[in-house]
């Protein structure tokens, strides 16, 4: 099996062999920093896992300030899944931050294993379950933590995201300016 798969394999409980029946119409594609994987208004057909890297979900509101909406990195899965369910066009622009390697799943092969397999339903509700679980997380911390909270949680239990995207784009995640971010820095290196 690929090394580079195996974390794929690890995360979802996936057999060499099952792998291996994914990646037949997968592909594993290299993007440089500052690469676009999607733009608003197009269509997406792919849902993605990274294997190494990191990437932003963001959109520039009408007041021209970028938000950045959600921060992944290493071993998540990435895609704007309403679009990808929909076929409606997207809101959102996803963005690499750093050199990053994924692997990209499309819509038609996906369903195309459902329909041979009912293991694959399982596998396609444990993505699903996957994102559900981050929209849910983000959306709760929006609306019951404060900047710091949001900042400690990050630093705890996602400190990748904190090491691989630059400030300005934390920052925006988490509702603030860089200046304030700073200032929230500052405060937990003191307690």
């Amino acid at each position: 099996m690929n090394e580079k798969l195996q974390v794929l394999a690890t995360k979802l409980n996936l057999s060499p062999e099952r792998l291996q029946e994914l990646m037949q119409d997968s592909s594993i594609v290299k993007y440089k920093k500052g690469s676009f994987l999607m733009q608003n208004g197009e269509l997406s057909h792919q849902l993605g896992f990274i294997i190494k890297g990191a990437l932003r979900t963001f959109t520039i509101n009408q007041e021209g300030e970028d938000i950045s909406f959600l921060l992944q990195v290493d071993s998540d899965f990435f895609g704007d899944y309403e679009c990808f369910l929909s076929g409606a066009k997207s809101n959102w622009q996803l963005q690499t931050t750093t050199r990053t390697e994924v692997v990209l799943i499309e819509k038609q092969h996906l369903h195309f294993l459902m329909q041979r397999d009912p293991f694959w339903i399982g596998f396609y509700k444990q993505v699903a379950d996957i994102c559900f679980l981050e929209a849910k997380r983000r959306i709760e911390e929006l609306l019951f933590y404060t900047y710091e909270q949001r900042y400690l949680n990050l630093l705890t239990n996602r400190p990748k995201v904190i090491e691989k995207i630059p400030q300005k784009y934390i920052a925006s995640y988490l509702g603030v300016t860089t200046q304030s971010l700073s200032r929230i820095k500052s405060r937990i290196l003191l307690t």
